[in-house]
C-alpha cells in the first residue's frame, strides 16, 4: 500500500509539472527569458560596437543613447496607442517580427563593416562609413521602439490577462519576471563578452545574430500558443465600456476592505523609512527601488483599465527615458568626482518625491470609500 501511495504521489507529480510546463505563465517566462536575454546581450553589445567603430571614442554611443531616448521619449504614447487599438496577437506578433529582424540586419551591416571596414572608409571620400554608421543606429533604435511595444503588450497587458486579475498571482508573476530580467542583465552582457574576448567583433556578431533568429521562432511559437489557451486575450473591450469598466473595478477595490490598504500604507512607509535612514546604503536604495517599482507596475496593471493600458505604459515609458535624459544631462554638468555627492543628494531627493507621490496617492484611494459612502 506505502509502494502504491507513493507511485501514485510521484505520478501525480510529473503530471503536474507537465500541466505546468504547458501552461500559460512558463511560456510567458520562457518567452520572455528568451527575449529579456537578447535585448540584454544587444545593449551590451552595440555600445560596444560603436566604441570600436568609431577609434575607441564615445561620440557615437553617445549619439545612439541620445536617439534612442529622445525617440521613445516623442513615440511612447503613440506606440501604447497602437498597443491598444490593435489585437494582442497581431501586436505581439509584429512586435517580436520588427525588433528581431531589425537586430538581425544590423549585426549583418555591422559584420560587414567590420570586415571590410579599410575598404568602406576609401569609398565617396568616407562618406559611406557614415552612411553605415546611421544605418546601424536606426536599425539600433527601430529594434528599441519594438522592445517597448513587446514589454508594454506582454508585461503590463497580456500577463494581467493570464491571472484572471488575480492581485497574487499578478504578483507573483511580476516578481518572477522581474527575477528572470535582473539575471539576464547580469549573465547576458557576460555571455557576449567572453564571445567577444575570446573570439571577435565579427562573431560575437553572428552570435546576436543566431540568438536573435533562434528566439524569433521560439517565442513566436510560445506567444502563439499562450494566445489559444487563454480565450480571455482575443477579447478587448472598446472605449465605450472604459467607464463600466473602472466602476467594477473601483467595487472589486471597496469590497476587499481595510486589509488591503493598511498594508499598502505600511509598505510605503518602510520604503520611505529606508530611503531616509540608508541613503548611503547602495543595496538597501536599490532593493527600496526594486520594490517599489513593482508595487507601482502592479498598481498601474489594476487601475487602469484594459483599453488604455497600452498608452500609459507608453507614456511613462516617455517618462521614464526623460528622466534619463535629465539623469545624463546632470552627469555632464558635474562629470568631477567631488561633485558625486551633489548627485547622490539629487538622486535622494527624486527618489524621496517619487515615494512621496505614492504615498498621497494611497491615501487618496483609501479616502475614495469614504466620500462615496
Amino acid at each position: 500500500v506505502h509502494t502504491s501511495n507513493k507511485s501514485f504521489k510521484t505520478l501525480y507529480l510529473i503530471e503536474s509539472a507537465l500541466i505546468y510546463l504547458k501552461g500559460p505563465k512558463f511560456l510567458i517566462y520562457v518567452s520572455g527569458a528568451l527575449s529579456m536575454w537578447g535585448d540584454r546581450m544587444w545593449h551590451f553589445a552595440i555600445s560596444v560596437f560603436l566604441i570600436e567603430l568609431y577609434g575607441h571614442n564615445l561620440l557615437l554611443t553617445g549619439i545612439f543613447g541620445l536617439v534612442v531616448a529622445g525617440s521613445v521619449l516623442l513615440l511612447g504614447a503613440l506606440i501604447g496607442d497602437w498597443v491598444d487599438r490593435n489585437p494582442r496577437n497581431k501586436v505581439a506578433h509584429a512586435s517580436l517580427f520588427i525588433q528581431n529582424i531589425s537586430v538581425t540586419v544590423c549585426s549583418i551591416v555591422l559584420m560587414l563593416v567590420f570586415s571590410y571596414k579599410k575598404w568602406i572608409e576609401e569609398i565617396w571620400d568616407g562618406w559611406l562609413t557614415v552612411v553605415c554608421y546611421t544605418v546601424v543606429i536606426v536599425l539600433a533604435d527601430v529594434a528599441n521602439l519594438a522592445s517597448t511595444a513587446l514589454t508594454i503588450a506582454i508585461q503590463r497587458d497580456w500577463i494581467v490577462v493570464i491571472t484572471g486579475y488575480n492581485r497574487g498571482h499578478l504578483a507573483g508573476m511580476n516578481a518572477t519576471m522581474r527575477r528572470i530580467d535582473q539575471v539576464t542583465n547580469i549573465l547576458a552582457p557576460l555571455a557576449v563578452g567572453q564571445v567577444m574576448t575570446l573570439a571577435s567583433n565579427v562573431v560575437g556578431c553572428g552570435f546576436i545574430l543566431g540568438w536573435n533568429l533562434v528566439s524569433l521562432i521560439v517565442e513566436f511559437i510560445f506567444l502563439s500558443r499562450v494566445y489559444r489557451i487563454v480565450p480571455a486575450l482575443s477579447a478587448k473591450p472598446p472605449a465605450m465600456e472604459h467607464q463600466s469598466y473602472l466602476e467594477k473595478k473601483r467595487e472589486r477595490k471597496r469590497s476587499q476592505g481595510k486589509t488591503r490598504l493598511k498594508p499598502m500604507k505600511y509598505n510605503v512607509y518602510l520604503k520611505l523609512h529606508s530611503v531616509v535612514w540608508c541613503g548611503n546604503v547602495i543595496k538597501e536604495m536599490t532593493t527600496s527601488l526594486w520594490s517599489f517599482d513593482l508595487t507601482v507596475t502592479q498598481l498601474l496593471q489594476e487601475t487602469i483599465c484594459e483599453s488604455e493600458r497600452g498608452v500609459v505604459n507608453g507614456v511613462q515609458s516617455s517618462m521614464n527615458y526623460l528622466m534619463d535624459l535629465l539623469h545624463f544631462i546632470m552627469v555632464i554638468s558635474a562629470p568631477q568626482p567631488q561633485h558625486f555627492g551633489i548627485l547622490v543628494i539629487i538622486s535622494i531627493l527624486f527618489i524621496f518625491t517619487g515615494h512621496t507621490m505614492y504615498f498621497l496617492y494611497a491615501r487618496k484611494i483609501k479616502r475614495k470609500p469614504r466620500t462615496n459612502t
